[in-house]
C-alpha cells in the first residue's frame, strides 16, 4: 500500500521514497502544486475539499503534462453531496479523459459500488469518517485502483490495508513531530525509527 503525503515534499518524504520505491507518492492539489520528482509516483486532487477553483485545476493539469503521468486525477466533486458529485463527473470527466489522464471518482456518503462510473480508474474514498469506516471495503475491485483519503495514523493505516487500499493520503503525518509522525516512520521501519535522528 502506498502512502501519499498531501502537498508535502519534505526531506523525509524523499528519503522514504528512495528507500521504499513505489511505497511513497505525492497527492497534490491545485493550491499545492510542486514539480513531481521523476522517481516518485503522484496523483492530482481537485482542491474541492478546501475551495473549488476551476482555472487553477486546469492549470495544474497543464503543468502535469510536462512530467510523468499521474496515477490518477480526482474528477471535481462536491464534498458530502452524492448527487452533485455525479453531475460534476459527467461535466468534467470527458475533459480530463481527453487529456489522457486516468480518472478517479470521489465516493461520497450514501454511495454504493454501483454508483461508480464504468470509466473510473480509481475509487477515491472521501466522505465522512463514519461512512468511510463502514463502507470503504465495499469498493475494492470496483475499479482497478482503490484510494482512501484522510488516513493519518497507525490504526487507520492498518484498517486501510485490511480494506485492500492501493494507496492512502493524509496531511497529519508531518504537521508536528507528534505520534502521527512516528506512526508514519514506524509503518516502514518498525520500532527502529530511533535510527532516524537526522529528522528530529
Amino acid at each position: 500500500m502506498m502512502i501519499m503525503p498531501s502537498n508535502n515534499t519534505g526531506g523525509i518524504v524523499h528519503y522514504f521514497a528512495g528507500k521504499y520505491p513505489n511505497k511513497i507518492g505525492l497527492l497534490m492539489s491545485p493550491q499545492g502544486w510542486r514539480n513531481p520528482p521523476y522517481y516518485m509516483p503522484y496523483a492530482l486532487d481537485n482542491g474541492c475539499f478546501t475551495k473549488w477553483e476551476p482555472d487553477n485545476f486546469m492549470g495544474m493539469l497543464q503543468k502535469a503534462s510536462h512530467h510523468h503521468k499521474p496515477l490518477f486525477v480526482v474528477v471535481p466533486d462536491v464534498v458530502g453531496d452524492a448527487e452533485m458529485t455525479l453531475k460534476r463527473w459527467y461535466d468534467w470527466a470527458p475533459k480530463i479523459k481527453n487529456l489522457g489522464y486516468p480518472l478517479a471518482f470521489a465516493c461520497q456518503d450514501g454511495m454504493d459500488p454501483q454508483d461508480v462510473p464504468n470509466d473510473a480508474h480509481c475509487c477515491f474514498i472521501g466522505g465522512t469518517t463514519q461512512w468511510k469506516k463502514s463502507n470503504a471495503h465495499k469498493f475494492k475491485n470496483v475499479s482497478p485502483w482503490l484510494h482512501i483519503g484522510r488516513v493519518n495514523e497507525w490504526n487507520s493505516l492498518k484498517w486501510a490495508e485490511w480494506c485492500g487500499a492501493d494507496s492512502v493520503d493524509g496531511t497529519g503525518f508531518f504537521r508536528a513531530k507528534n505520534y502521527q509522525y512516528y506512526d508514519f516512520i514506524e509503518w516502514f521501519e518498525g520500532r527502529n525509527y530511533e535510527q532516524l535522528q537526522l529528522f528530529n
